[in-house]
């Protein structure tokens, strides 16, 4: 069974930090085999984990969440980027309700490698960019739940003021269990910039964070999902091999709409973008859960 996917935001958005308003980019719509079958109210997705060293051969059902900001929006015009503090505890407790068991990016690549088995209802929460309100607002609920959450950190808007966080908070948060992927130096579109400019962006910010975390930083994030949104064949492939180049073991993509993962990728994982004002009826069915109303979440 075969099902269109269309890749792009879920209810608008663009997910540069340095813009307002509405992306009007034409993203590409990708084929994703066997997704759950849906007829009426969200339905849970079936789990296919294998057990402990049993490496995965083939798609798994894990959705990867795509934040932003949580709280108020940082500006005008960001209001699609910005998940409230009271939706995001309120999604976060559906999550916890109807049985889902956050994991980290690492986590699934064990399960790749055979190196673990996955929970029976697995999701992974990312959050783009490094926004302040990430820690301020998100990073309580996370433990709140005993939640672990991913966050791609554009290195460069690091302790320079504004509305990201500062390396002291990153450190408190990987403390605390959180992981840490690169999101580049400067958020820049790997798809138009020169190979020196990209591959520079890739190695400085792994390095950036490597050094403040203390521990390797082996995943990534595409800024606005590029190349993969809009770039030729040939240019994500070149991207795809300066990311192992740069010793990176895999990348996600921005919003494709769907959680099946497949191994054979590992450089091209789905995500499913969660949007401001977003109702949790509508979070739910993103994952194909359980109706909230019928499990009393």
């Amino acid at each position: 069974m075969f099902a269109l996917v269309w890749t792009g935001a879920i209810g608008g958005g663009s997910d540069d930090p340095t813009a307002v308003g509405d992306d009007t980019s034409t993203p590409a719509v990708i084929v994703v085999t066997d997704p759950p079958t849906v007829a009426g109210s969200p339905t849970s997705a079936p789990s296919d984990s294998p057990p402990r060293g049993t490496p995965v051969s083939g798609q798994v059902d894990v959705p990867i969440m795509m934040y932003h900001l949580i709280g108020p929006p940082d500006r005008p015009g960001n209001d699609a980027l910005a998940t409230s503090e009271a939706d995001f505890a309120a999604q976060m407790s559906y999550l916890d309700c109807a049985g889902y068991t956050p994991i980290t990016v690492q986590r699934l690549f064990d399960a790749f490698d055979g190196k673990s088995a996955l929970p029976e209802k697995p999701i992974i929460l990312t959050f783009d960019d490094g926004w302040a309100g990430q820690y301020t607002y998100g990073f309580p609920v996370l433990q709140q739940h005993e939640f672990v959450g991913s966050f791609a950190i554009v290195t460069g808007f690091v302790d320079a003021g504004g509305p990201y966080m500062t390396w002291a908070q990153i450190g408190e948060m990987s403390q605390a269990g959180m992981e840490m992927m690169s999101h580049t130096v400067t958020h820049i579109d790997l798809g138009t910039q020169d190979d020196a400019t990209d591959i520079e962006q890739l190695a400085s910010s792994k390095a950036d964070l490597e050094s403040h975390l203390g521990h390797d930083v082996p995943y990534f994030v595409y800024p606005a999902g590029e190349p993969f949104r809009s770039g030729s064949t040939q240019r994500q492939a070149e991207v795809v091999q300066m990311l192992r180049d740069a010793g990176y073991k895999g990348a996600l993509l921005d919003g494709t709409g769907y959680g099946a993962q497949d191994p054979s990728h590992p450089y091209e994982l789905n995500r499913v973008r969660v949007s401001g004002g977003e109702d949790i009826y509508t979070y739910a069915g993103s994952i194909y859960g359980p109706d909230p109303d019928s499990v009393s979440c």
